[in-house]
């Protein structure tokens, strides 16, 4: 709960900058950002040298359109009789469609999880 407007704007912000700057100094997307995925609180830090793991695309209603989509494609695609995952003597074996998160769609994520 904010008692301010300010609160809330500057909880944004604090979320869009530790997001950037986990992608630029780290290389590291969220790539779930979602409203159980968020956390509002004063001195949190994470620990320099940390791992974790990689992998997921989002949880759907918090997904940018463009993943949206893209996951829409690779569904289709792996749908259809030809990129069939079964396998024929005679067949090959279709790798998967990549999906391709951006800095951008983690804001996306952002800006859908405070509407």
């Amino acid at each position: 709960m904010f008692w301010m407007k300010a609160e809330l704007l500057g909880a944004i912000w604090d979320i869009i900058r530790i997001q950037k700057t986990a992608v630029e100094e780290k290389g590291i997307l969220h790539r779930d950002c979602s409203l159980n995925n968020s956390m509002i609180e004063d001195d949190v830090f994470i620990a320099q040298g940390q791992k974790y793991a990689r992998g997921g695309m989002g949880t759907m209603p918090f997904m940018s359109q463009s993943l949206l989509f893209q996951l829409s494609e690779a569904v289709d695609s792996i749908a259809t009789p030809e990129r069939s995952l079964k396998c024929t003597p005679n067949s090959h074996v279709v790798p998967a469609r990549l999906i391709i998160h951006h800095y951008e769609d983690d804001l996306e994520s952002v800006f859908y999880v405070f509407i």
